[in-house]
Order: structure tokens, then sequence, then C-alpha cells
């Protein structure tokens, strides 16, 4: 790969810091540098970082700010996110952009296993585009592990080295997550066993959620997303599939599972870096990503198997 430096590509650094003193020192100079070579410069941190790096840049005009909740809301929207702002600025006449970001990784460890994957994502999803992330990590934050094992380069004084603790995004996105919701036990609340068409699914499985008194919105999505999944177990798998769904005080858990050997695609239902085209098969995984708080895909017992988690 090319030097931070003269990268024409993306660029991926984290920014490990100790106070506000300490993160303003390392990414003032580096906006400034940018805004010096006629580069953009943006900011989607904490509104106290944002406002201590401006300030130090003289509160320079050209400062774009970005907003964190925007920006940070799940791993797949996160990237899209990024890929449109670089381009809505490329078409301005932009040739490169900087740009400070502090991830909004939330209290739960549940969210940080989605922003592992986001900050992992990123080195294969935005490769093509000519932005230089810099990303801060307060060294007192559980979260510092992520900025340790996801950034192919580090920060320090100024420049930039090769990071020796990053891993491959492909074998990070292949990780379980550290706290994977387990299927509750006893029966389910919707079983729609031995599938070998979809014909009846739509309508059996909307019938089913409107009888629990489910909000009508998560009906709708859930509908959507689990026709899709299942429409891919009979089409790219191996029928019977069958649908199950437990409903919790707090959970939603749906398993989708045919009876096929599955596949081995870290990247899966996620935007591929160099267009917005989805490989076939991959559009109920895109959705299921953006609607659901959490996905895995995994070869069980039963089958191929796709679970859903929603917070209710």
């Amino acid at each position: 790969m090319k030097s931070a430096e003269v990268s024409d590509h993306y660029v991926h650094e984290a920014l490990f810091y100790g106070s506000t003193e300490d993160l303003v020192a390392e990414a003032a100079p580096f906006l400034g540098a940018g805004l010096a070579a006629g580069e953009d410069a943006a900011l989607v941190c904490t509104e106290e970082n944002s406002r201590a790096v401006a300030e130090q840049l003289d509160d320079d005009e050209r400062i774009i700010y970005l907003s964190r909740h925007e920006a940070y809301q799940k791993a797949v929207t996160a990237v899209e996110f990024y890929r449109d702002f670089v381009r809505g600025r490329l078409e301005r006449g932009s040739r490169r952009v900087r740009l400070v970001g502090q991830v909004d990784f939330g209290a739960h460890a549940r969210a940080w296993d989605e922003w592992r994957r986001f900050e992992a994502l990123c080195n294969h999803a935005l490769t093509p585009y000519p932005l230089w992330s810099l990303c801060a990590y307060d060294t007192r934050d559980a979260a510092v592990a992520t900025g340790e094992i996801t950034h192919p380069f580090v920060r320090h004084g100024e420049a930039s080295r090769v990071n020796p603790a990053y891993v491959d995004p492909a074998e990070l996105l292949r990780m379980p997550p550290a706290q994977t919701e387990r299927r509750p036990e006893g029966a389910p609340t919707v079983a729609i066993c031995n599938l070998e068409d979809l014909s009846g699914l739509h309508r059996q499985l909307r019938e089913r959620l409107v009888a629990e008194r489910l909000e009508s919105d998560l009906v709708d999505d859930l509908v959507l997303v689990v026709n899709e999944l299942a429409s891919n177990g009979v089409r790219h798998g191996v029928p019977p599939v069958t649908v199950q769904i437990w409903l919790t005080e707090h959970r939603l858990v749906c398993t989708v599972v045919d009876q096929g050997p599955g596949f081995d695609d870290p990247y899966a239902g996620y935007l591929p870096g160099g267009g917005a085209e989805l490989p076939e098969g991959q559009f109920g995984l895109w959705l299921a990503r953006r609607l659901c708080d959490e996905l895995t895909l995994a070869r069980t017992p039963e089958g191929f198997t796709v679970t859903l988690v929603v917070d209710r």
C-alpha cells in the first residue's frame, strides 16, 4: 500500500489520546496540512473535541462538521454515509478529504461488536475513495481495543507508521460477536416449517405477527426481511426452509434455516466498495443488516442458519 502522505485511495489511521489536549496536538496539524494543500477537512467528533480542534485552527470556515448521530447508526449505513459524503465532495471539485472522527460506540458490548465490524469494513468498502480518516480513540475507554486491531496505520507526533497489531478485515468480520444473543428457551412463538416454496409465507408470517400485537412498522420490516432470507434459502440454498421467531419482553429473535452448506463471505450483505449493486442473493442480508440490531450467519446442526435480533 502507498504511504499515507501520497495515497490517492483510502487511508485509515488510528490516533490514541489520553486528553483533549493530546487529541488537539495531533488532529489539528493533520487537518491544517490538508487545508493548506487545498484538501477538504471534516470533523465528526464529540462536540467538545470538535470545538477544541477547530479553535486550534482559528475556526477556519472551510472546516466541515458532520453529525455523529447521523453518521453512526449502524455499520452498513455508516459506510454508506461516508461513501456518499466523499462522492459529494468530489463532485464539488475536492481532490481528497481528510477527516477526524470518533465512532459513537455506545455503552453496551453488543454495540461494540457492531462498530468493530464497521471499522474493519471500512478497510474493504472505502478502498477506492480518496479519504484520509484519522480515527480518535481515548485510551481511557474500553473501545480502544477495537482501534488497535482495525487500523493499518497509527499516527504519532504528526507522523504515520504501520500498525503491527492490524488484523485483516475479513478475519475480523468472521469473528463471532462477543455476546451473541442466545435463542430463548422454550418453543418459538412463530414456527413455519418445511417450506419448499414461498407462496404462503408472506401471508402466514404477517397474520401470526399481527396476532402477537407487534408494532406495525416492526411487522412490515420482519415480513420483508424474512421473506427475502427465506427466498435465498430456497433459491440459493437447499430447501426446505424453516422460519422460527421467539418473542421476549426485550428482544425478538428470528432464525431462517435451509439445509444447504451455506457460504463463507465475510462481506455478505454489505454494499461492495466500488459500486451500488449487490451480488445476487444478498438483498435480504443487506435489508437485515439495516433493519435489525444483530445478524449472524452460521452452519449449525439444523442447517445454514441466519439469526436476526431486534431490540424491542
